[in-house]
């Protein structure tokens, strides 16, 4: 259970660092898993590097590093693996996110994220409200720790009280976007973090990371949740395991 002032954190900053959520047992487990599961799928052929080209993207990668920096991904993991279950529905986990969204819990989408030694990819700041907008701006992401994250090794950082802003737009080309030149990932707030820790934010939070200069990967899961009564405004972002109870009822199914 959050503290009434974590709770007073996250409504004015938009984001909150819990420590420790899960165990290092927990997590020693789901690191193997990551492991052993972008192996099974790259033995498979299929592809894994994340779509993340584009002017947009590439601003934030040294002239001299662009084509050359990736990030690995893998999505639904919970239909791969009942190591990313039981992490969906850990009790710690869903307590927390129970006293920012409400008694009644549900997930949204599931992401694994791995940025390779030494080259993996920064993300720039960005909400995330575009990709899947609601009616009652519920949605908050959950992102798991899978070992300690520093600005080296490419960790996340968010521009604290940009959520009271509203919705803002992204560069996708040719449409409205943020820009680096008016939101450089330098002006953000790094969110360092130990393995066992999630970092909790909403998705009108301008938030990014930087790139991993580390001879070690990054591990994080990406988990983002919603009311059940909160509805999409728009029919995008529709994943598989959208719509799963993680803590609570649908009052409304």
């Amino acid at each position: 259970m959050l503290t009434p002032e974590q709770l007073q954190f996250y409504k004015d900053n938009g984001y909150l660092l819990v420590e420790k959520v899960f165990t290092a047992e927990e997590i020693d487990e789901c690191v193997r898993e990551t492991d052993a599961m972008f192996e099974r799928v790259q033995q498979s052929g299929r592809r894994l590097e994340a779509t993340w080209g584009g002017k947009w993207r590439e601003a934030q990668i040294p002239k001299e590093e662009l084509g050359k920096t990736s990030v690995l991904s893998i999505h639904n993991m919970q239909y791969h693996s009942a190591v990313f279950t039981r992490m969906l529905v850990h009790p710690k986990l869903t307590e927390v996110l129970a006293d920012l969204i409400g008694p009644n819990v549900q997930l949204h989408h599931t992401k694994l994220h791995v940025k390779p030694p030494e080259k993996g990819s920064p993300f720039p700041l960005h909400p995330d409200y575009d990709y899947f907008p609601h009616e009652k701006d519920t949605m908050t992401a959950a992102v798991i720790h899978l070992e300690d994250a520093t600005v080296e090794s490419g960790c996340l950082c968010v521009l604290p009280g940009s959520h009271k802003l509203g919705p803002l737009g992204h560069q996708h080309e040719g449409s409205h976007y943020l820009s680096p030149d008016e939101y450089p990932i330098e002006k953000a707030t790094p969110c360092p973090a130990k393995a066992g820790d999630v970092l909790l934010f909403t998705y009108l939070t301008v938030h990014g990371s930087y790139l991993n200069r580390t001879h070690k990967p990054r591990r994080i899961a990406l988990f983002q949740f919603r009311s059940p009564t909160d509805r999409p405004l728009k029919d995008v972002h529709v994943s598989p395991g959208q719509g799963m109870m993680v803590r609570g009822i649908n009052p409304a199914p």
